[in-house]
């Protein structure tokens, strides 16, 4: 049973909680110090109050784990730390641009922040964020949420900063939602290491640390994702309800788009839930044709969409690189569409980022992001074809087992259709894609533990022939850049990772063949 809310612990809690948005106030205001000390101050501390009272009680409700807390004040304070250090650095140490001066990173966010704070400042409601009037925001949800703190927080100069706050603070609350989903279906273990994964994945800490509406798409996906568990497991109280629905008709505001997605995924992963124990064939012939049903619509929704922008943004990748605009001048038309799509599931670009020449602040950004991206991939890759391979002779496991296969499709559907809207785009190609980082995360984590357990060799190769890729292009990218050493032909240098690549995979058939790795245990509470 939880304690009463005004116990002596929470009481000392909520001073402590207090004390610390006093002093964040007062650091925050005056690093970025704009406009009067004494209100800037205030608008900070109180929003840090409000936020960390909100990441106390989801704290407390998810069970009060130690370590879970570690993983929240983590993710919530290497956001800000991020967030206040670019506001800071980027007028000083980046491009001579408005957003850059302005310390932003995304000029999305930019755009939208100054339409949001011209919204605060006149006497125009808020819902008229969600007109066509405003066309920095799509769906005017983050429009409307900026123009809020502004008109309420900070009537007299234009802080920025005082979003992101709100941002990091959605994004350190999804993961107690996500961690108490998880450790009711797979071992602890995994619980915790999908919870660090999603406070420390690169992309998702700039996400979190920028005024961008991907945290509370991350937020209200990881609430659907515990609302559809407890509804699975039969614990639907009033409150799992409204959770549930808060959710849905949040994204539905945030993004009619991301709403179809997740709701898709949610409705065949559940749908295959439930009838799984039903072993009569008409439930099995019932069951694949609501699934085809519910990815025809799924498909019929974003279908225009995705082939307006493919092309377009398939143009636009085409035209703003030199590096693409040569290597695919001389295919057929036809080719180049899945060759950028191929470049784009690789972004951000590891080579690249180290050995493009750039300013500090961007190049430690470039590496901390891809860094990220390239220690995800082969774990997305491993869990796509080893989730098969899970045991399923207890119902636990098979559960398990149906989660992870059907998340693994459904995250490389996203990654496709993410560098497809994106083209082969270094920032909202990787943006678009870390929308269901839930989910990347949970399978990062299985995937770690489940390769670990049971000793699997496939994982290490993977990374081998990841070095083998990135070490080629590390070097052509430095011969580009600075002339050194000799620069193979890009085609010569691919088919030559293709090769050893196959080698890699060959000699490791081999070795298994000699060398049998250890019979794949069945254990559920691990797998």
């Amino acid at each position: 049973m939880h304690k009463s809310v005004f116990s002596k612990t929470n009481i000392v809690y909520f001073v402590l909680i207090l004390s610390a948005s006093l002093w964040g106030g007062a650091v925050f205001q005056l690093i970025l110090n704009i406009g009067d000390f004494w209100q800037g101050f205030w608008a900070a501390s109180l929003l840090f109050f409000l936020v960390g009272i909100a990441m106390y009680i989801v704290w407390y409700r998810a069970g009060a784990e130690r370590a879970l807390g570690w993983m929240m004040l983590t993710a919530f304070f290497v956001r800000i730390a991020l967030g206040v250090v670019l506001s800071w650095g980027l007028p000083q140490f980046g491009y001579d641009e408005p957003p850059q001066q302005a310390g932003f990173v995304f000029f999305d966010a930019f755009r939208r922040e100054n339409q949001a704070w011209t919204l605060a400042q006149s006497d125009e409601p808020l819902f008229r964020a969600f007109s066509d009037e405003f066309g920095t925001d799509q769906y005017g949800g983050m429009l409307s949420l900026s123009a809020a703190i502004y008109r309420t927080f900070s009537r007299d100069a234009f802080r920025p900063g005082l979003v992101l706050i709100v941002v990091a603070g959605a994004f350190s609350l999804s993961i107690p939602f996500l961690v108490s989903f998880l450790r009711r279906r797979f071992d602890r273990r995994i619980a915790l290491y999908a919870g660090w994964i999603m406070a420390l994945y690169p992309e998702g800490v700039l996400l979190g640390a920028s005024q961008m509406r991907e945290a509370f798409f991350i937020l209200l996906i990881s609430m659907l994702l515990w609302t559809a568990g407890k509804w699975l497991a039969r614990e639907m109280r009033y409150a799992v309800y409204f959770i549930g629905v808060f959710s849905l008709v949040g994204l539905m505001v945030f993004s009619f788009r991301v709403a179809i997605s997740a709701l898709g995924f949610l409705l065949i992963w559940m749908w295959f839930d439930w009838t799984a124990n039903k072993t009569q064939q008409i439930w099995r012939v019932i069951r694949w044709i609501v699934l085809i049903i519910v990815l025809f619509f799924v498909l019929l929704g974003l279908r225009g969409w995705l082939v307006e922008v493919a092309h377009w943004d398939t143009l636009q990748t085409f035209r703003s690189s030199g590096m693409i605009q040569f290597q695919l001048a001389d295919i057929v038309y036809w080719l180049r569409s899945p060759l950028i799509w191929v470049y784009g599931v690789f972004q951000p670009f590891l080579p690249a980022a180290i050995v493009h020449p750039a300013p500090l602040i961007w190049w430690s950004l470039a590496i901390f992001r891809a860094i990220g991206w390239y220690l995800m991939l082969p774990l997305l890759v491993y869990c796509l074809f080893s989730s098969w391979r899970v045991p399923s002779q207890e119902e636990e496991s098979s559960a398990q087992k149906r989660f992870l296969v059907i998340a693994s499709l459904f995250v490389w559907v996203w990654i496709g259709i993410s560098t497809i809207r994106a083209g082969g785009g270094q920032w909202d190609n990787p943006r678009y894609r870390t929308i269901f980082l839930p989910l990347m995360a949970t399978l990062g984590g299985w995937a770690f533990i489940y390769a670990r357990e049971i000793k699997d060799r496939w994982l290490t190769r993977g990374l081998l022939i990841e070095g083998i890729f990135l070490g080629f292009f590390i070097q052509w990218y430095i011969s580009r850049y600075y002339g050194l050493f000799g620069r193979l032909d890009l085609p010569v240098m691919v088919s030559a990772i293709i090769a050893l690549s196959v080698g890699v995979i060959f000699v490791g058939w081999l070795y298994d063949r000699k060398h049998p790795p250890n019979t794949i245990v069945d254990r559920g509470e691990s797998a």
